[in-house]
């Protein structure tokens, strides 16, 4: 029977590792050490009372394009009166999914106020990992990026995001095992270079160094070194 040469390390393993060296950030740290950047033709709203909570924001305005955002670990981004550079009927909905395409390990967050387009609101459901309504009060922003920060700061998450990505991206069940197997002995071994270097090394597929040189590019992955 065939078997494998090697004993590839998994996400379950890493679970497990995760429970018992967790890293602990207070709030404040974990609150100022993700970038998040703001899609929206107006002031955002809520901007200036989650500075003072100590969220890292930047207010961008409407982008004319994607990379933009490519310095930021979560993008908001309003539904209405932006995507005008991209000339879609889909607004926001068609910027989150461009964003989301680009860059994978991203958490973005869709919200609106007001009458929206109901094609709009269900293409940007369906590609944004989280929606919520602009005027909600600052306690339920504040419960959302609180969550989004803590799910960046866990690496079984962060990889079964890369996972996802990978998948959609026709990678092979064996590459993703053997860039799985990289990644969670990156993390255990509190090492960044063992998954770097995998990623760039001679003959891996195109889409794995893609979607994996993003990751690290991303900020994201630092994170989980501290």
């Amino acid at each position: 029977m065939w078997e494998f040469s090697w004993s590839p390390k998994t996400v379950e393993e890493l679970s497990e590792w995760q429970k018992q060296n967790a890293k602990t950030l207070s709030e404040p740290e974990r609150r100022a050490s993700v970038k998040i950047a703001v899609i929206d033709d107006e002031p955002f709203d809520a901007g200036q009372n989650l500075r003072n909570a100590g969220y890292n924001i930047t207010e961008l305005g409407d982008i004319k394009a994607v990379s933009e955002v490519e310095d930021y670990q979560i993008v908001l981004c309003d539904l209405q009166g932006v995507g005008t550079h991209f000339r879609s009927k889909f607004e926001g909905g068609f910027l989150i999914d461009e964003v989301k395409k680009r860059f994978p390990e991203k958490i973005v967050v869709a919200y609106t106020g007001g009458a929206v387009d109901e094609d709009v609101v269900s293409y940007a459901q369906v590609v944004a990992d989280e929606f919520v309504k602009k005027d909600v009060d600052i306690n339920e922003w504040r419960d959302t990026l609180d969550e989004v920060i803590e799910s960046l700061s866990d690496p079984v998450l962060v990889w079964k995001r890369q996972r996802d990505a990978l998948v959609q991206a026709d990678v092979s069940t064996l590459a993703i095992l053997r860039v799985e197997d990289a990644f969670v002995r990156s993390i255990q071994l509190k090492n960044s270079q063992t998954y770097v270097s995998y990623v760039a090394g001679p003959g891996i597929n195109k889409n794995v160094r893609t979607i994996g040189q993003s990751l690290i590019a991303s900020g994201i992955f630092r994170l989980l070194f501290g």
